[in-house]
């Protein structure tokens, strides 16, 4: 769903080296893809109706974006391809979010290194800013520090750092500023667009510089947690739509109930179970909202789990806010105005 021109981030403009663009989203699975070129799978994990909001500017060479979530979530993938992304977390919730097992903390920056998995839990009403710099314009020696295969395993990829993240901050408040500018540059002048761009490509290398030759290391309770997740996931992946109880989980990661399920709060913040339940759950909101024609809600459920239907529809409830009939019935309605549209009629 697109904003109008005057709505909540302003009038649209587009300048001859960058534009930008506001996008407002209510479910996580729409969310997910908003950001330009992020491969990233949202779980809503909190109970509630999901509403979202995504700012982007795209200069000739850098990003610059900011995200609003309402409820909380699970977010694994990439984000932006072929260069160093950088983070600022924020939340009104009074729980920190998690970021590769570590409570990040309000000046706490994340950093998503080229080709690295992201996995970190939000909280209600979380904003996250975002910084894309290209591999091209950062010292690829010292940027390889952060590509290393187990990386993401062994180094938190997070890093408690004020000045930092004011910059972060301070950068993503002038982009939104520049977004209403519509008068060009003076000749032999710089447009503000290109001189921003410069600070924030020096911004990503003072960070590769400084962090490329002191990288911290996670705890050895935290990386533990993380090698158990990925066993656990990739064991979810393959039998989500089976009967699976905790020891299966125990099973596929070698180790014991009390090592798994502390691994999974360490990660998720949740319980196995709870987890899995909300991967189950936020499977079956995505096979309906994908649905173009009638579907048996029943066999649907089924698939991914969920055979005792009334308490299926109940945790449907309790966490989307809504009932899965309501939402197969608003989508088959909203795709039935779309394809009218396409038609013209």
């Amino acid at each position: 769903m697109y904003l109008t021109p005057d709505s909540f981030f302003g009038k649209w403009d587009m300048h001859d080296d960058a534009s930008h663009i506001g996008r407002v989203t209510d479910e996580p699975y729409s969310h997910a893809r908003t950001l330009t070129g992020w491969r990233r799978e949202i779980v809503q994990i909190s109970p509630g109706r999901f509403q979202g909001r995504v700012f982007e500017a795209c200069g000739r060479d850098v990003r610059v974006g900011k995200e609003f979530l309402s409820r909380g979530a699970f977010h694994i993938g990439s984000a932006y391809a072929g260069g160093l992304t950088l983070g600022l977390i924020r939340s009104t919730d009074k729980r920190a979010a998690i970021w590769n097992g570590i409570q990040v903390q309000p000046d706490t920056v994340v950093c998503v290194p080229p080709g690295a998995e992201m996995v970190f839990r939000s909280h209600d009403e979380t904003r996250v800013i975002w910084l894309f710099v290209p591999a091209g314009l950062l010292d690829v020696q010292a940027l390889a520090v952060f590509n290393e295969a187990e990386a993401s395993v062994t180094q938190p990829m997070c890093f408690d750092d004020g000045a930092l993240a004011a910059r972060i901050i301070s950068a993503y408040q002038t982009v939104r500023k520049l977004t209403g500018l519509s008068t060009p540059a003076e000749p032999g002048l710089l447009h503000p667009y290109d001189a921003l761009q410069a600070e924030i490509v020096d911004l990503a290398r003072e960070f590769v510089a400084i962090y490329g030759k002191r990288q911290p290391q996670l705890g050895i309770r935290e990386a533990h947690a993380m090698k158990i997740l990925r066993q656990v996931r990739l064991y979810l992946r393959q039998r989500i739509g089976e009967s699976i109880c905790l020891h299966d989980l125990c099973e596929a990661a070698a180790a014991s109930e009390r090592t798994v399920r502390n691994a999974c709060e360490i990660v998720t913040g949740e319980s196995p179970m709870s987890f899995l339940r909300a991967m189950r759950l936020n499977q079956v909101r995505r096979a309906l909202l994908n649905a173009t024609t009638p579907v048996k809600i029943t066999e649907i459920g089924a698939r991914w789990g969920f055979l005792h239907m009334p308490q299926f529809s109940h945790d449907y409830r309790e966490l989307f806010g809504e009932l899965p009939s309501e939402t197969i019935r608003r989508q088959l309605r909203d795709s039935g105005s779309s394809t009218s549209e396409r038609a013209g009629g």
